[in-house]
C-alpha cells in the first residue's frame, strides 16, 4: 500500500477546495437568509416568509415544508463540510488522521449538494412566480459546493487515498 501524504497549502489543490467552500458557504447563507426566492409585483417570498408592502406571510403548505427541510439539511451538511475542511486545513494535532478527514469532508459535500438540489427540485416545480436572486445564490452556492467535492477527490488522487 503506497504511503499516503497529503499537500495541503492555501495557494494549492487544498487551498482550491477550502477558498471553493468559503464561497460556497457565503453564497448559500445569503439566498438562505433573504426573501428573494420569489418575486411577483410587490410580493418578495423568502424560504423563511412572504413579504407585501411591510406586511408579512408565512408558508404552511407541505411542498413549501418540504422545501425548507432539505435547504436547511442541505445548509448544516455545508456548514460541517467548512469545519472538517478547515480541520484538514489548520489542525495538525488532531487525532483523527488527515485521510479520515478528506474522505469526511468529500462525503459531507456530496450529501449537501444532494439535499440542495432536492430543496431546489421541490421549490422550482411548485413556484407560481418569477424565480429571484436569492433561489440563484443558493443554485451558485450548491456549485461551489459541488466543485469542492470534485476537486476534493482529486486531492485524495494526489494524495495516494484512493
Amino acid at each position: 500500500m503506497p504511503i499516503q501524504t497529503h499537500q495541503i497549502s492555501l495557494q494549492g489543490l487544498s487551498g482550491g477546495i477550502f477558498w471553493t467552500v468559503m464561497i460556497a458557504v457565503v453564497f448559500y447563507a445569503l439566498g438562505f437568509a433573504t426573501v428573494g426566492w420569489e418575486h411577483s409585483g410587490r410580493w418578495w417570498t423568502g424560504l423563511w416568509m412572504t413579504c407585501n408592502s411591510g406586511e408579512t406571510y408565512y408558508s404552511k403548505e407541505d411542498w413549501f415544508k418540504a422545501t425548507q427541510a432539505m435547504i436547511t439539511i442541505g445548509l448544516i451538511l455545508l456548514v460541517a463540510s467548512l469545519i472538517t475542511i478547515f480541520l484538514y486545513m489548520f489542525i495538525h494535532s488532531l487525532s483523527l488522521s488527515k485521510t479520515a478527514l478528506i474522505k469526511a469532508f468529500t462525503i459531507l459535500a456530496f450529501l449537501a449538494v444532494v439535499f440542495m438540489v432536492i430543496g431546489f427540485i421541490i421549490f422550482g416545480a411548485k413556484h407560481k412566480y418569477d424565480l429571484n436572486w436569492s433561489f440563484v445564490f443558493c443554485v451558485i452556492g450548491a456549485v461551489f459546493c459541488f466543485i469542492a467535492a470534485i476537486l476534493a477527490i482529486f486531492q485524495m488522487k494526489q494524495s495516494n487515498v484512493v
